[in-house]
């Protein structure tokens, strides 16, 4: 009788699988950040080993391993990534640095018991991305009449899941804008959404907008119509006008700095002149009080003053 009670345990263990076992089914990260995992044994079992593993695909690779006997293993690549934050045979916990889209999927936790086997429980990680959004306006040809110039607005951006895009405006387009999707090798999704404006025809009352609405960002860039000249583009890049602020007074002080150095130049040009002018024998003596040079009317214009009085002036 107690032999078949035991039996039928190890069944319904077997057959119910993870509730044996507290975790969190599903779990949601985005790039950069880390995320840990964690599992607790629920059972009073005598747990051999611990064993994390990842699915990918159609297979599993084991990504670490806790017991007694060997400790603390991290395995291949992740040696690098993951590390224990808690360890002991009933209650496991890992952490993944800086994920990026590649670690997105299932991940298992594994307590290799006795005399049950393998209870396990499996959460699955869902990873978010988003790229800096941009709102972009250019002049381009008229389709419909070359000679002719208009506004191409565009918006776009890129996230996992594909984010969505949608216009406020002041006025209905004679067209919907159009969408477009770039689907990337990461599952990540650039969305572009664009329309066309004649400068001759519509004024808009209030600016453009973009409304971005994305799990990690939702935000609506303004664009003004009245702001844009024929002949010009504006973008929204808050990189650019940070960079144009910086350098514009750096420019002037540059500027400030060429003035000086000219007039510096200038007026020690003047002084050398000046000092050599001074020394001209025997048209001029030095006449210190006015900083000039006056003529000598002592002595003649071909005979040289005597050497004492040279050196006492």
């Amino acid at each position: 009788m107690i032999f078949t009670c035991i039996f039928f345990s190890w069944i319904w263990a077997m057959a119910a699988g993870s509730l044996q076992v507290v975790h969190r089914k599903v779990q949601l990260s985005k790039t950069g950040e880390n995320v840990t995992f964690q599992c607790q044994l629920v059972m009073d079992l005598e747990v051999l080993q611990v064993t994390w593993q990842k699915e990918s695909g159609e297979g599993k690779g084991n990504i670490a391993t806790y017991s007694t006997i060997n400790g603390h293993r991290i395995l291949g690549n992740y040696s690098s990534r993951v590390n224990f934050t808690q360890s002991e045979l009933t209650i496991s916990a890992i952490t993944v640095h800086a994920v990026t889209l590649q670690d997105e999927g299932c991940y298992k936790c594994i307590f290799n018991t006795f005399p049950m086997g393998s209870i396990t429980g499996r959460t699955c990680l869902k990873v978010y991305a988003i790229s800096e959004p941009r709102l972009e306006a250019k002049l381009v040809s008229n389709p419909d009449n070359g000679e002719e110039k208009v506004l191409e607005i565009s918006c776009s951006v890129t996230g996992k899941p594909a984010p969505m895009i949608s216009w406020n405006l002041s006025h209905r387009l004679q067209q919907e804008p159009g969408q477009y999707l770039i689907n990337h090798l990461d599952q990540s999704v650039t969305v572009i959404s664009n329309f066309t404006h004649v400068l001759s025809g519509i004024h808009w009352e209030n600016p453009a907008g973009c409304v971005i609405q994305h799990p990690l960002l939702n935000v609506t860039l303004t664009l003004p119509m009245d702001g844009l000249v024929q002949g010009q583009s504006a973008t929204i890049d808050a990189v650019t006008i940070y960079i144009l602020v910086a350098l514009i007074p750096l420019g002037l002080l540059c500027i400030c700095f060429f003035i000086l150095c000219i007039r510096w130049k200038r007026q020690d040009q003047m002084d050398r002149n000046r000092a050599d002018l001074c020394w001209v024998l025997p048209i001029c003596t030095k006449d210190m009080r006015h900083g000039q040079c006056t003529k000598n009317d002592k002595q003649g214009p071909d005979k040289l003053p005597p050497f004492k009085v040279l050196l006492d002036r």
